[in-house]
């Protein structure tokens, strides 16, 4: 009789907290970034409208996951300093979130802007310089798929060979 009375007398004691919530916390994770499995591949680069780096270049995506739910930042993992013919060039993130069906996209610089943009002269033209170098995409919590182009505006076109390819678990 008495191994039951303190039976019970613990289960009561273990179940108010949970029944009035008290205790209880809410599991959160630390912000994770990692790179997208497959980088972007570019090229061929040569000649007046080519950039430094080779004919066949890689522009490894790193994605933040974790900082705010549903949320995800996307940046280039390594920022290329600034070269003129890279004011022509962007980087678009594309993604679909399985669980709900959400689409969306970005544009985001993959390059440092170095040049004074306050000057009349240097005002005009290409309009990438614009962009972040960093963008944080409302995709909703779940599996996320997402591809990454290199895109191009003079010529107006992607020279991506390979796009960059993930997915992605968004808490």
């Amino acid at each position: 009789m008495q191994l039951s009375i303190r039976n019970a007398a613990v289960a009561l004691a273990l179940s108010v907290p949970l029944v009035l919530g008290v205790g209880v916390g809410t599991a959160t994770a630390a912000p994770t970034t990692s790179e997208l499995l497959v980088p972007v591949v570019t090229g061929p680069e040569f000649g007046p409208v080519g950039v430094p780096g080779g004919l066949i270049q890689t522009i490894p995506i790193k994605a933040t996951v974790g900082e705010k739910p549903g949320e995800v930042r996307f940046a280039a993992a390594d920022i290329r300093p600034y070269y003129y013919q890279f004011a022509y060039r962007h980087l678009t993130v594309n993604w679909r979130n399985l669980s709900t069906g959400a689409v969306g996209s970005a544009g985001l610089r993959h390059w440092n802007d170095e040049v004074d943009r306050t000057q009349p002269a240097n005002q005009g033209g290409s309009q990438a310089y614009r962009l972040p170098l960093e963008v944080t995409a409302q995709t909703g919590t779940g599996p996320v798929v997402v591809t990454v182009t290199h895109d191009r505006e003079n010529p107006d076109a992607s020279n991506a060979l390979i796009p960059g390819v993930g997915v992605l678990f968004v808490p």
